[in-house]
């Protein structure tokens, strides 16, 4: 933060000099390996009678997420994640700012505050470009003491840009099975942009304890149209949340959910 900048208390976002209100946060979560990725996002807005109207409102999120190799909420507690540019080594985003469009945040530090009561208190400082005037135009100096709610259920989420396998816990492990041959109908489906024809059948193998179960998720017109069929003796009962992809922006997730 700038020099003469005033700090922001909980429940505040600051941008430079402009006191905003926080008026809603958000938190999606997911499992990768273990860890758990993080999406937090917030909105603002700031006295109108202050603040002229192009500045009143701000939305702050992070779209791709950040990996914290955490295996646990409790254990994010006292925990920062600093970005020194626009991505850490991970390639990780340092967030979106959103005032008059969507821009990067150059620096940033997201600091776990608190972890109680099913919430997380995060503090979200760094700089931002702005593109309203010489005052807000780049590498604007912000920062936000915030509360939100833990989701109650999260989702194990398969990088397949970086592996066809992942880890549900210490015992079990995911595997997708036929990677390539799904690819051929996604490339498909992609090249010619007839969404409601994408047919295929995605398969995998539960490994839990040394011993492996099959499983299949069949499309039907569409990649939001599908069948989970599961070996009826794997002990965890899985559900098939969705599948999104860009390959040629090197993006491919599959995303499972354990009801038991």
């Amino acid at each position: 933060m700038g020099l003469f900048s005033p700090k922001a208390t909980k429940g505040s976002f600051v941008l430079r000099d402009i006191i905003y209100q926080i008026t809603g946060t958000s938190l999606h979560a997911s499992y990768q390996n273990l860890g758990l990725v993080l999406f937090p996002a917030l909105e603002a807005k700031a006295d109108r009678e202050k603040v002229e109207y192009e500045m009143r409102h701000i939305h702050l999120y992070h779209n791709n997420g950040f990996q914290t190799h955490a295996p646990s909420f409790e254990a994010l507690k006292g925990q920062q994640f600093i970005w020194t540019s626009e991505y850490n080594d991970q390639n990780e985003e340092a967030g979106t700012l959103c005032v008059q469009e969507h821009e990067c945040v150059r620096k940033g530090t997201i600091e776990i505050l608190d972890v109680e009561n099913n919430e997380l208190t995060i503090k979200w400082s760094g700089l931002a470009d702005v593109g309203w005037s010489r005052k807000y135009g780049e590498n604007v100096p912000f920062e936000t003491i915030f509360s939100v709610k833990i989701p109650q259920r999260i989702p194990y989420t398969l990088d397949a840009i970086q592996s066809t396998k992942t880890q549900l816990d210490e015992h079990t492990l995911l595997e997708i099975l036929n990677l390539p041959e799904f690819n051929q109908e996604v490339s498909r489906v992609s090249e010619s942009c007839q969404w409601e024809d994408f047919n295929t059948i995605l398969k995998f193998r539960v490994t839990r304890n040394g011993t492996d179960y099959l499983g299949e998720v069949c499309f039907k017109n569409g990649k939001n149209n599908f069948e989970l069929h599961m070996d009826e003796k794997c002990p965890i009962k899985l559900s098939f949340r969705y599948v999104d992809f860009n390959l040629k922006a090197r993006y491919e997730q599959f995303s499972f959910e354990i009801l038991s």
